[in-house]
């Protein structure tokens, strides 16, 4: 395999895409989001109905799949019942019916073979034969370097079961690399803050905020649908937006406050934000005094960090600066300074998302109505399974104690 064009012909993903939009959102034909079938049934009547849920993104909104007599996806619908969704899907959720029906979805395994010209291709395989193929090379590696010498690499609810397989098989090395990638030095930073990370989708209480700030948070534009739907409702209610992007991004067009920020100096700003929300004590000094410690320190460490520095440093005005920072302090508690999503940005990520967290912390925002609330789960039980065997070794040993906060 020589190009990543190579590749995308080969697995057929660069068509799919293509076929997944086209069935998905194919307006100009009439069609709308269902098939024929689905159109002409819209009182579900004569339809199957079964839940389910949407994967395409991590937000899992609850749905319900609708079948016809043959068995056939004619629709997909979200679940009244889900806080996610509200009872309504993304494009791409709905655009589900086009994806499950897709020419070029796989539905049978696929092995590698070299042709004689050097080039890559895939040839199909019946399941046994995949699984004999996956069984026996497993086994090699396992027997020649051990099991712990496999590593996984995975994402979504799928990789849960990948997870249990490679336990079984007698190796932990499992790792998300999405997590680095995106949400990583978020989760740490604010772990470092509150003792607790954000999680995910992020228990923000968007709907009752009064004051939000969006910093490298693409809502609208982003598909995190319960967090769309409560932006639109909290400034139907009247929440002042500020929005921090170079860009005029479509929540920027939605904002009282639009800061076009150079790139790379979001640390600058917050810092500044800090200074001034300390300084014109519009802190939450009881919530400051009852669950915090190192104020004093914070207060010296921001000193001299004021919203003309910060101006040399990020372009933003100092009067800009201070306007949205009393716009913050006058929200409190029901204000949220986002933590955004994708926080891989620039090597100082998890000292900003750090920022972020000790901002919140200052407004009296964390467990707060408006604020992030903490979240509530049931917890249902594991499938029974025998006691994984114990791996030689894992990769934090083979780190030698190194990144301790590496999750």
């Amino acid at each position: 395999m020589k190009t990543r064009r190579d590749f995308i012909k080969i697995s057929a993903l660069g068509t799919a895409g293509i076929a997944v939009a086209a069935s998905s959102f194919s307006y100009a034909k009439g069609s709308g989001l269902f098939t024929k079938d689905a159109r002409q049934s819209l009182d579900d009547s004569d339809l199957q109905r079964t839940p389910t849920y949407c994967e395409v993104c991590f937000w899992k909104c609850a749905g319900w799949t609708y079948t016809n007599s043959t068995k056939e996806i004619v629709k997909i619908l979200g679940n009244d019942e889900d806080p996610h969704c509200n009872g309504r899907l993304c494009p791409r959720g709905t655009g589900g019916v086009g994806m499950y029906n897709d020419k070029d979805r796989l539905k049978t395994p696929l092995i590698r073979v070299r042709k004689e010209d050097g080039k890559s291709t895939f040839r199909e395989a019946s399941w046994d034969e995949a699984f004999d193929f996956i069984a026996t090379n497993l086994k090699k590696v396992g027997a020649e370097f051990g099991p712990e010498s496999i590593a996984l690499f995975n994402h979504g609810s799928s990789g849960h079961h990948m997870g249990h397989l490679l336990q079984a098989f007698g190796s932990t090395n499992i790792v998300a690399p999405s997590y680095a990638q995106c949400r990583g030095p978020r989760e740490v930073g604010f772990t470092s803050t509150f003792g607790v990370g954000v999680g995910s989708p992020e228990p923000t209480d968007i709907r009752d905020t009064k004051c939000m700030v969006l910093i490298g948070s693409h809502i609208g534009e982003n598909m995190h649908n319960g967090q769309v739907q409560e932006m639109s409702m909290a400034i139907d209610n009247g929440a002042t937006i500020i929005t921090i992007d170079p860009r005029f991004s479509t929540a920027a067009s939605k904002s009282k406050f639009w800061l076009p920020i150079k790139p790379a100096t979001d640390m600058a700003l917050l810092l500044a934000w800090i200074h001034v929300i300390i300084n014109e004590e519009l802190y939450d000094k009881k919530y400051v005094e009852k669950y915090t410690y190192g104020f004093d320190l914070l207060k010296k460490h921001v000193e001299n960090m004021t919203p003309e520095w910060a101006y040399g440093i990020t372009t933003i005005k100092p009067d800009v600066i201070r306007k949205t920072a009393r716009e913050m302090g006058n929200a409190s508690p029901s204000v949220i300074v986002h933590p955004g999503r994708h926080a891989t940005w620039y090597g100082d990520d998890t000292q900003r998302s750090r920022a972020i967290a000790i901002l919140n912390a200052l407004l009296g925002s964390w467990g707060r109505r408006g604020g992030f609330y903490f979240k509530e789960a049931l917890h249902v039980p594991h499938y029974p399974t025998p006691a994984y065997p114990k791996p030689k070794w894992s990769w934090r040993e083979a780190m030698n104690g190194k990144y301790p906060l590496a999750g």
